[in-house]
């Protein structure tokens, strides 16, 4: 994919910049943070949407570049929390992990807390805890 964005910050058409750079993982720092200042994104070079398509050594790949972005970012930051996301909707063709400082008051955690004072959140019965568990290992 010659337009891949993704494709040529790891090639270096494109401006980024690196904070971490592993065999096929790089973690840049996210020029548009949706959460916090500070936000990077750790990125692997494969073309797969969501990180559980990727293989198992691809995946620990990307864990470890998480990992390693995760504790810079709670040393530069000095910051209590250290959050990730995934979804792989706004950059569907490189499955990457957002990772960003969190002190507890950032935009997610509003969100959190709107949906534990709206009860959004329910506690489960047992025997719904038994189908759901049933349904994910039978899936």
């Amino acid at each position: 994919m010659e337009d891949c964005i993704f494709c040529k910050m790891f090639t270096g058409e494109v401006e980024t910049r690196k904070v971490y750079e592993g065999r096929d993982v790089i973690g840049i720092v996210d020029m548009a943070p949706r959460f916090a200042q500070g936000q990077c994104v750790v990125i692997h070079r494969r073309h797969v949407a969501q990180f559980y398509d990727l293989g198992d050594e691809e995946l620990a790949q990307l864990s470890v570049g998480v990992k390693a972005v995760a504790r810079k970012i709670r040393q530069a930051f000095n910051t209590p929390l250290v959050s990730i996301f995934s979804r792989g909707i706004a950059v569907p063709i490189h499955s990457h992990i957002v990772v960003y400082p969190s002190t507890g008051e950032g935009p997610m955690d509003r969100v959190m807390a709107a949906f534990m004072a709206a009860e959004a959140v329910r506690r489960t019965s047992p025997a719904q805890l038994d189908e759901i568990a049933e349904k994910i290992r039978t899936a």
